[in-house]
């Protein structure tokens, strides 16, 4: 097979929303990128039908519109708050034209390796959909493949004996397949919770819900407004630097107590404490249903016979059908052994800084391949411009000592937690790009910069590749969400505030909106 260089200096595996972002990042910073898709149709797992999706026909984002786009690109008027995965689908095909971004892909192309070449490049090797193969050196490679496409699949005693069927939540397309059974879904995170309340919105299906570790609650919306534009704000970033760890986790677990409950008011299963050690999950219906008796909760699964379950409490039941919410493996199969090694890639997670590069490969970099909590459309945009910066020369790429510090603490990070949330690396990831808005450039919308929802549009506000349209946009975000004017302080805030201010004496900003918020009527 010969090999050639190729006409594009980056390589970007993957054309789903990570990758379209960052086709679109290379070509905004001046760079020349190639895009791969294994598929005949972008989106990724928003691509509904496709091997890689695991999304089902009847589901909707479990995440705000406004939070669910790009920095510069809105969704058309009159999209719901929480959209269906058709109408994120339509929004990538309507992003990836508008940016001219198409003659940029090559659909139908598998990569089958990629390995390290001469002069810091690396080798790609492709098959395209008639089986040709092809070789070709590029100076950059980013993948942006996707961290939600293999399923894992727990490993539970007398599984392979149970008669009846069993399959994982990737591949579960719609509760009319489950009519007349008695269903036990394995697994409390959010594709758990939305199939067994979807489920249980039959009459004719009894629905099981087990778990090994319960999980507190979030609902989709708290007080009237979007949870993720409640829950992951810059406040809440300042609060994790300014507060240890434990404390700052207790304020979160005070407003999901406030706001949704605990669990086992609804007769589900209590969680831990620490809301670090139990994790938080997300469904509107699922706490309802398992009140209402249409979901019955269950801890661990004990075995499994040829006709139905054991518990470790010692309950059973007959059941017809398992769909195992047991998550996913991080599946990077086209990584060469070396560079597996040097990233030391893992089922959960890669050792990077600030989960996009590594000090040993520069010309190498992730995009969107690790655990959030929060909406991710925000996060990979921001790893896609301070990407396309760093190898266009506009932003200094980390030195390598920087780098080595960033491993080493995501090492530390990771033995204590396994995801991180939106509200981290937004807020990081703008740092690095130089994008942060200031509060004291837009006075009057420092209060909503602050407490508001981290929505892209405010990125497109300062710094490099600035819109002028931007303010106009951040501001019908907020419209969106009912924020239609500023609104007085609440004594929550202003007490938050104050504890921010004096833990961070660094940021001038906080102490001028401390001493001015103290100064308005409160709420």
């Amino acid at each position: 097979m010969k090999m050639t260089l190729s006409n594009g200096r980056i390589a970007i595996i993957g054309a789903g929303p990570s990758g379209l972002a960052a086709c679109k990042s290379a070509l905004e910073a001046g760079l020349e990128p190639v895009l791969f898709e294994q598929s005949g149709h972008l989106g990724g797992q928003w691509n509904q039908g496709a091997p890689h999706s695991g999304v089902w026909k009847a589901m909707h984002t479990n995440t705000s519109a406004i939070n669910t786009r790009f920095s510069d690109f809105p969704h058309t008027p009159g999209l719901p708050l929480f959209p269906n995965n058709q109408d994120i689908l339509a929004y990538l095909e309507r992003y990836a034209a508008h940016f001219n971004l198409l003659p940029h892909l090559r659909r139908h192309t598998r990569i089958n390796k990629v390995a390290r070449g001469p002069k810091g490049q690396f080798i790609v090797w492709s098959v395209d959909g008639q089986g040709a193969q092809r070789a070709e050196l590029f100076q950059y490679v980013i993948v942006a493949s996707g961290r939600y496409n293999k399923p894992r699949y727990a490993q539970l005693p007398g599984l392979p004996e149970f008669e009846g069927m069993v399959l994982h939540s990737f591949h579960y397309r719609r509760s009319a397949d489950f009519a007349g059974q008695r269903v036990l879904v394995v697994g409390n995170s959010i594709s758990g919770l939305e199939i067994a309340s979807e489920l249980a919105q039959r009459a004719d299906v009894t629905v099981l819900s087990s778990c090994r570790k319960p999980r507190y609650i979030l609902r989709k919306t708290l007080n009237g407004r979007p949870s993720d534009c409640v829950a992951f704000t810059r406040a809440a970033a300042y609060t994790g630097q300014a507060l240890p760890p434990a404390q700052a986790a207790e304020g979160l677990k005070q407003l999901i107590l406030r706001t949704c409950g605990n669990p086992a008011d609804f007769g589900a299963p209590r969680p831990q404490e620490d809301v670090r050690a139990a994790g938080i999950s997300m469904n509107d219906q699922y706490l309802d249903l398992v009140q209402q008796g249409r979901i019955q909760p269950y801890g661990a699964v004990a075995h499994f016979t040829a006709s139905g379950v054991v518990f470790q409490d010692g309950s059973q039941a007959n059941i017809d059908a398992v769909i195992l919410a047991t998550g996913f493996d991080l599946n990077l199969p086209f990584l060469s052994d070396d560079i597996r090694e040097t990233i030391q890639a893992g089922p959960d997670h890669i050792d990077l800084h600030h989960h996009t590069f590594h000090p040993c490969l520069p010309n190498l970099a992730f995009i969107g391949l690790f655990p959030q909590a929060g909406p991710y459309f925000p996060v990979v945009e921001l790893q896609a411009r301070w990407i396309a910066a760093c190898w266009s020369g506009a932003r200094a790429l980390p030195s390598r000592e920087q780098m080595e510090a960033g491993l080493a603490e995501f090492r530390a990070f990771r033995q204590v937690r396994y995801e991180t949330s939106l509200h981290e690396m937004a807020t990081r990831l703008a740092a690095n790009v130089g994008v942060v808005p200031s509060l004291e450039r837009y006075p009057e919308l420092a209060q909503e910069l602050l407490f508001g929802p981290l929505t892209p549009a405010q990125f497109r506000l300062e710094g490099p590749h600035a819109q002028p349209g931007s303010l106009a946009d951040y501001r019908e975000c907020l419209r969106q969400i009912g924020c239609t004017a500023p609104a007085p302080p609440t004594e929550e805030q202003i007490a938050h505030l104050q504890i921010l201010a004096e833990a961070l004496p660094h940021e001038k900003a906080l102490q001028d909106l401390a001493r001015e918020l103290q100064a308005e009527p409160v709420l």
